[in-house]
């Protein structure tokens, strides 16, 4: 009874955490594209450091390696970095029937092929060597570059004045209008300024912003008062704290229903642990997608992916278990892992299609398929 009453709970817990889980997603997707529009920089840059940090995995391969289960942790990693490309990445292209990426998209998607591929070497290399903190080191100081990088770059764009921007009084009062969910347009008796103008498109002709007014709402005369840059920041900040509490909540509960379920832990870290904790990047890249933010949908698959690459990556290096992380994955896992870059890579370049999500998504089922099938029973000291 008392494993019945456990594994009750544990579903209730992931059910309630799906809905902290779609509130903290749509909080994150709404504020991110203004703080972003305000910031005069690309969307894509705003969520590396934000929607693209996976503290939650984080947390997952911390706890996993206290309990002496590195290969869970090992297991976890590989299953979440093809999780976000084939089953989260995916699911946006489903929601768009063409998709063109900005510069900065190009440029951390070749990254992210450039670290996965440095990872795995460093996995198959350091395999059951006693050196294997070394490449820890390495991919912890290629994080710190990462996020050094990012942030340089969105500095730069806070010290870029707009381009549509005519006066400081016009201009603040036009931003704010354009950029808050509840805000107007100008008087009714003139006409008012285009999409492109207002800053609801880029150059590649997308919409940078999520909330814009329906013709209607902009036809009224309420003077409101613009939501501050602190507010929209807060709300951000609220989002992303919403994801990270319901994907520990999520996380531990699937974790405990895997183990109800008499699963091994490589399994459960492939699969149904990497499935829990890679909710938030599915929930972001459908909003994504139905809102046709391109940028963000990188962001939250391509930073996700160089997170766990570099710092989770280097984290389960210094402090895993050498005889587990030997143990712990096949080539199988580590060619999908790969190939999976390569694949948000060339859609990235060449540009996504609703075709091409379908096609990924279907890998990933049959990925998740031959993780279940064969078994992989590892001996758990």
């Amino acid at each position: 009874m008392a494993t019945v009453d456990s594994l009750l709970f544990n579903i209730s817990s992931f059910i309630a955490g799906l809905f902290l889980l779609e509130y903290g997603a749509d909080k994150f997707m709404d504020h991110t594209a203004i703080v972003a529009k305000r910031l005069n920089v690309s969307p894509t840059l705003v969520g590396l450091l934000t929607c693209g940090a996976e503290w939650e995995e984080l947390i997952v391969i911390v706890v996993a390696l206290s309990q002496n289960k590195s290969n869970m942790a090992l297991g976890n990693l590989m299953g979440s970095s093809v999780s976000n490309i084939l089953g989260s990445f995916s699911l946006g292209l489903l929601f768009m029937t063409k998709a063109e990426f900005d510069r900065s998209s190009h440029i951390y998607s070749a990254a992210l092929v450039g670290l996965t591929t440095a990872f795995l070497l460093l996995l198959i290399a350091l395999k059951g060597s006693t050196f294997q903190w070394v490449g820890g080191i390495l991919l912890i100081v290629a994080f710190v570059v990462y996020v050094i990088s990012v942030a340089s770059l969105i500095y730069r764009g806070t010290l870029t004045a707009p381009e549509d921007s005519d006066s400081d009084s016009n201009s603040d009062s036009n931003s704010d209008s354009s950029e808050s969910d509840d805000d107007d347009a100008g008087d009714s008796g003139r006409a008012g300024p285009s999409d492109e103008e207002q800053g609801w498109t880029s150059d590649g002709g997308y919409q940078l912003n999520l909330l814009k007014p329906s013709s209607n709402k902009r036809a009224k005369v309420i003077n409101k008062r613009p939501k501050t840059m602190r507010h929209h920041v807060f709300q951000l900040a609220l989002g992303l704290a919403a994801l990270l509490v319901s994907s520990y909540v999520i996380a531990h509960s699937a974790s405990t229903i895997g183990h109800e379920l008499a699963l091994s832990g490589t399994v459960v870290g492939t699969t149904i642990l990497s499935l829990a904790t890679t909710l938030p990047e599915k929930f972001v890249a459908i909003l994504g997608g139905a809102r046709h933010q391109p940028g963000i949908m990188v962001a939250n698959t391509v930073g996700s992916n160089i997170f766990l690459v570099t710092l989770c990556g280097g984290v389960l290096f210094i402090w895993g278990d050498a005889s587990q992380l030997q143990l712990g994955f096949t080539l199988f896992e580590a060619a999908v892992m790969w190939l999976s870059a390569v694949v948000i890579f060339g859609i990235v370049v060449m540009g996504g299609r609703r075709w091409m999500g379908v096609v990924m998504l279907v890998g990933y089922v049959g990925f998740l398929v031959v993780e279940i099938m064969n078994g992989r029973e590892i001996d758990e000291d």
